[in-house]
């Protein structure tokens, strides 16, 4: 590898990158015997010690992986983010690592790429690529930010894709503005009510309440008005103690079928919110189309369930005709900008990661397969890391 400008610290001098690396990946299962025509969509997960090493482009970074995290929901909802990735797939896309060498086509500007041989970063791969689950993996600059540094490499790897995907939520899809000294002008920023289904077991949902309680973005005179959905007593104390939400209500996964979102919202007499992000999937999400819930033209956002990733978009009526919401599935998407926000408020004390559980690459495989075991709890949301250098 070439160095950048000759008085340049950009790169160091002939960083040493093996030809191989340990990397995680997603192999077809044998098609049906006897019928040479028949395609698998089943795949099984390899640990291979010999898989090569990415090559970056002119555009890329190649980073040491230091952790990688996932989420099950995020796993079962992959090929929705990118249905068209070919085998073999490398997974989590979820990265905080080193970065190794830096994109040449950035050699010789004036100031070089914005990350630098030996900066520690952290983001989101795009699912269009090859993930993290392996010692190196390319990314391109607006995949990144800085790592915050008042937290570990294993809390760094679990907040790209919920907190974006909450981010994206509020800002991009719901259309606020992310500046609190500008207001939207149909009043949302001032009066914004919100609920979050499944918050306290969904990384996304309580990334979403930390965002929503961060004075940087919504001064006191800004507060959203928040309400959570949560599965025990003990969570609705510690949403209310720590988060600061304004109201609970209990509905433990998986909802009874005679369980209606609507009614608390009717008996307390609460008006209907702009937002309801839904972290739970099935019966909640639908229930969260209620006009009692989610008022006219507002939006119902989901970052768990899929029919509205293949509707695209779904207007809800109710006996006085269309109700104009806005329902739809958060595809969410790499951004730097976005990422560097959020790791400020990070190094704020305004926001921070869960880690559900951390195990070493080599191990990697059967915590993958072992998808089933948080396929239908509340905890599906939650974020594992694995542990590579």
């Amino acid at each position: 590898m070439k160095p950048a400008k000759p008085s340049s610290a950009t790169m160091d001098e002939q960083t040493f990158v093996p030809p191989t690396m340990r990397a995680l990946y997603y192999t077809p299962l044998p098609t049906i015997p006897n019928d040479p025509t028949a395609v698998s969509s089943q795949t099984s997960i390899t640990f291979d010690t010999d898989f090569p090493v990415p090559k970056p482009s002119p555009a890329q970074y190649l980073i040491k992986v230091q952790t990688a995290a996932f989420s099950h929901d995020e796993v079962r909802l992959a090929g929705l983010l990118n249905p068209t990735q070919s085998m073999p797939q490398i997974p989590l896309h979820n990265v905080c690592g080193t970065v190794i060498s830096t994109p040449s086509q950035d050699h010789w500007n004036a100031e070089g790429p914005k990350f630098k041989v030996d900066d520690v970063v952290f983001g989101l791969v795009s699912y269009s690529r090859d993930g993290a689950a392996a010692d190196y993996v390319l990314a391109y600059e607006d995949e990144l930010a800085f790592k915050p540094r008042n937290i570990s490499a294993a809390e760094a790897a679990t907040i790209p894709l919920p907190a974006l995907t909450a981010w994206q939520a509020i800002f991009t899809y719901a259309g606020l503005d992310d500046n609190p000294d500008r207001n939207t002008s149909n009043g949302k920023r001032k009066h914004l009510r919100v609920l979050v289904t499944n918050a306290y077991n969904n990384e996304v949902g309580m990334q979403a309440i930390q965002l929503l309680r961060s004075k940087s973005l919504f001064p006191n005179q800004h507060r959203p008005w928040i309400c959570v959905t949560c599965s025990s007593p003990e969570e609705e104390f510690a949403l209310r103690q720590n988060h600061h939400v304004d109201e609970t209500i209990v509905a433990p996964l998986p909802v009874d079928p005679s369980f209606d979102l609507a009614t608390p919202f009717r008996s307390n007499r609460w008006d209907p919110v702009d937002i309801a992000l839904d972290c739970a999937d099935g019966l909640l999400f639908h229930q969260a189309h209620s006009p009692h819930v989610v008022k006219n033209h507002g939006a119902v956002l989901t970052a768990v369930d899929s029919t509205p990733a293949q509707t695209q978009q779904h207007t809800e009526k109710d006996d006085k005709g269309k109700r104009g919401l806005f329902s739809r599935f958060i595809a969410v998407e790499p951004d730097g900008h976005a990422l560097g926000r959020i790791a400020s408020l990070v190094e704020e004390q305004a926001l921070r990661g869960r880690v559900e559980s951390i195990v070493d690459l080599v191990n990697g495989a059967d915590i993958l397969d072992a998808g089933a075991a948080g396929a239908n709890g509340a905890r599906r949301g939650g974020m594992f890391v694995v542990r590579v250098n």
